[in-house]
């Protein structure tokens, strides 16, 4: 089992993405280790420079190795059934967010694109993590 790198109220910060360009593809920011954290909360700086946004996923694991990344019921087909689909968050605008998540992982990562290519396209990540 793994050791939790948090107690009560305790909390741990990481960049885990610089302020990099940003390309069509999703590329993966650096893991952060979030064991016994109940919340976690992105600081995202992005700069939309010639690019119509960015998208974001947010992505969850156990061991590094196998990623989940976060979904939502999209529709309820018939009674007993429902759909769940893939989260990709947008942000369409510059600007600083922050994005509030409740966790029960022990990894995390985020992966983004832009969403068209252009010049002057920036985004910065940092990750809180807190047992609240």
């Amino acid at each position: 089992m793994a050791t939790s790198l948090l107690t009560q109220n305790n909390l741990i910060s990481k960049t885990i993405r610089q302020s990099t360009g940003l390309t069509t593809s999703f590329v993966a920011s650096e893991v952060m280790n979030i064991q016994g954290a109940n919340q976690v909360q992105l600081f995202v700086s992005f700069v939309k420079g010639d690019s119509a946004g960015c998208r974001l996923k947010i992505e969850y694991s156990e061991n590094k190795s196998n990623w989940y990344q976060e979904s939502a019921i999209d529709e309820f087909p018939s009674l007993y059934d429902m759909k769940h689909t893939l989260i990709t968050r947008i942000i369409e605008e510059t600007g600083n967010y922050v994005i509030s998540i409740p966790v029960s992982a022990s990894y995390l990562r985020v992966s983004s694109q832009a969403i068209t290519s252009g010049v002057d396209t920036s985004l910065g990540i940092m990750a809180t993590a807190a047992s609240i």
